[in-house]
């Protein structure tokens, strides 16, 4: 772990130390990138859910941390909000990624009040507007009766250390190359948030304001511990999960739009690979697509950043043992893209190219499993 640890800080010296300069030492970019923090918002929704007993929110890999939760709230095991938060998942499947895009939808403790009114798509389609209400209402009750302010109180020791071991990742994130690389500035701010509850999660939410402003978050997880019993956070491991959950913010609403245009062929993509995605917890064709497009581009600032193109190729290594079998394919697509700028500014006036892309994979994925005698 140390020699690679030293190999990385050695590869991306450079990155960090540009990092320090575009991002602390211009305000106009810290606004946009502020600093990594610890969110109590989404410490609560964590703890709420792990209370609820989603399995994706019961990692133990930070384990004292974990006993310090349960020491602190098993007695609030009865709530009525935690009740309802179990009935949220059974039966609206809320799980996952519609847990944080509550978290980020309210404003901070105590109030916890919705920092824009809920609808049915707001946060998430998963919550409905009266479940939301409700769970916000339920929670804030909680927050008061569990006593989270002391829980958190205890914990701003850890807290801190925990933000500061994260800088040295912050650091070496080119914000400047999600500008260059999709075409757009993001009209809000792009939060970096650690989750020391989450484990190996990590989720890439999104705020939208009436006047279309957006809040984007990278919340990340916490999956190594070091000797001292403290968390880690090394630039070879989170490096390229912050730049992915970025990424998110970028692509899915392209998606979104776009979606009769890719509908066919994703579908088609779905039905062969549904059963390994599965383990993974992607379950329809629209979040494969999601992810082929954010894996991509991560493997595209790979290739900018390391020209040698090592760490890339065992990017698409990984991502085609995972099942996205098209990925050498995307990732050229956009290298295409990338270098005729001049026809495709922005990443989303590339969408109609990458959806004859996507097509043309369907096509010939169709002859590729098909067994003749």
């Amino acid at each position: 772990m140390k020699k690679n640890i030293l190999f990385i800080s050695s590869l991306l010296l450079s990155i960090v130390i540009s990092g320090q300069e575009t991002k602390q030492s211009n305000p106009d970019l810290l606004s946009h990138y502020p600093l990594p923090t610890v969110d109590k918002r989404v410490e609560l929704l964590s703890i709420v859910f792990r209370l609820a007993g989603n399995f994706e929110y019961n990692e133990d890999v930070f384990r004292s941390y974990v006993a310090d939760i349960h020491s602190h709230f098993d007695k609030y095991k009865n709530h009525p909000l935690i009740s309802f938060a179990t009935e949220m998942r059974d039966k609206n499947g809320v799980s996952f990624d519609a847990v944080m895009c509550m978290a980020i939808y309210l404003e901070q403790p105590p109030s916890l009040n919705p920092i824009v009114p809920f609808s049915q798509k707001i946060p998430e389609r998963r919550w409905g507007q009266d479940n939301a209400n409700k769970f916000a209402g339920l929670l804030k009750q909680f927050y008061s009766q569990a006593r989270c302010e002391e829980f958190f109180k205890k914990q701003e020791g850890l807290y801190k250390i925990a933000q500061e071991r994260f800088m040295p990742v912050y650091n070496a994130l080119d914000v400047n190359w999600y500008r260059q690389y999709y075409g757009v500035q993001p009209e809000g701010s792009l939060n970096t948030i650690i989750g020391l509850g989450l484990g190996g999660g990590n989720f890439g939410p999104k705020v939208k304001y009436p006047d279309s402003k957006e809040d984007t978050y990278a919340i990340m997880g916490t999956w190594f511990i070091d000797s001292t019993n403290k968390p880690f956070y090394s630039v070879d491991n989170c490096l390229p999960t912050l730049i992915h959950e970025f990424n998110h913010s970028y692509v899915n609403h392209l998606t979104k739009k776009y979606e009769r245009d890719f509908e066919s062929s994703g579908t088609k993509l779905f039905d062969l690979v549904k059963a390994g995605m599965g383990s993974q917890h992607y379950t329809n064709w629209q979040t494969i697509l999601n992810e082929s497009l954010v894996r991509a581009s991560v493997i595209r600032y790979m290739l900018k950043h390391n020209p040698d193109g090592k760490e890339a190729k065992n990017q698409l290594i990984s991502e085609f043992g995972k099942g996205f079998f098209w990925m050498k394919g995307l990732v050229e697509s956009l290298g295409f893209y990338e270098k005729n700028r001049n026809n495709y500014p922005t990443l989303e006036s590339y969408m109609p190219v990458l959806a004859d892309f996507f097509n043309g994979v369907a096509k010939e994925s169709e002859a590729m499993f098909e067994i003749k005698d």
